[in-house]
């Protein structure tokens, strides 16, 4: 009987935006590197110069700005670097309605409490460089990537799994917390008949790395 071998998994940062809470995802294999929604360009930069790495890929859950805030720096900074998402998510990149960036300083105002303004720019990006409307899957560095459009919280929000094993959730499955419609581009119905059914089929098991607070392993009774 021969052994199995496990895939040596790449090293995950995790990044949390101070001021959204958002929470970006750099994963470096090699000198290579696969970001999931940029917070911080800075941060990125930073890490990746101070290493001499190369940016791969920029995977985007959905549109809202707290997730593609250091999508414009990361892009001026590494030109080359492939971005994919949704076709919706990246029709509304620079729509600063539909990424929430003309209304974030409001929101994160009522957040916190209502007791201190926050001046948030708006945010307008370029398109993607690669667009799918249901499913895209590709391989990087020996990891099967998959991501999937999960209407709902946005119409353009997707999940990406990698190797069946980890699922980066966007902002679905967020722990303590509801999945939410309410925010631009959210939609209610789609969320019950796309994106609820499609989470209530998730195996026990998965390790969840949401769009904001920490990672956990899906035990479906705690949820």
């Amino acid at each position: 009987m021969g052994l199995k071998l496990r895939k040596r998994m790449p090293r995950l940062f995790v990044l949390e935006d101070r001021l959204t809470q958002s929470n970006c995802y750099l994963m470096e294999d090699n000198g290579s590197v696969l970001i999931i929604d940029p917070n911080d360009h800075e941060r990125i930069l930073k890490i990746i110069r101070e290493h001499q790495w190369n940016i791969d890929y920029i995977l985007l859950t959905h549109e809202h700005c707290d997730h593609i805030q250091g999508l414009n720096g990361v892009r001026r900074g590494y030109p080359e670097a492939l971005v994919i998402a949704t076709a919706v998510c990246s029709e509304n990149l620079g729509n600063r309605i539909k990424n929430m960036s003309g209304m974030m300083g409001t929101y994160l105002h009522f957040k916190y409490g209502g007791d201190k303004k926050y001046v948030y720019s708006s945010i307008l990006c370029n398109p993607a460089n690669l667009t799918f409307d249901q499913e895209y899957e590709f391989h990087w560095k020996g990891h099967m990537i998959q991501m999937e459009l999960v209407p709902g919280h946005t119409m353009g929000s997707c999940c990406i799994r990698m190797d069946e094993t980890i699922l980066f959730s966007g902002d679905y499955l967020i722990m303590g917390e509801e999945d939410i419609t309410r925010l631009p581009g959210g939609n209610e119905e789609a969320y019950e008949t796309y994106a609820k059914p499609w989470i209530e089929a998730l195996e026990d098991g998965i390790h969840i790395y949401p769009g904001h607070g920490t990672d956990y392993i899906l035990k479906k009774e705690k949820r």
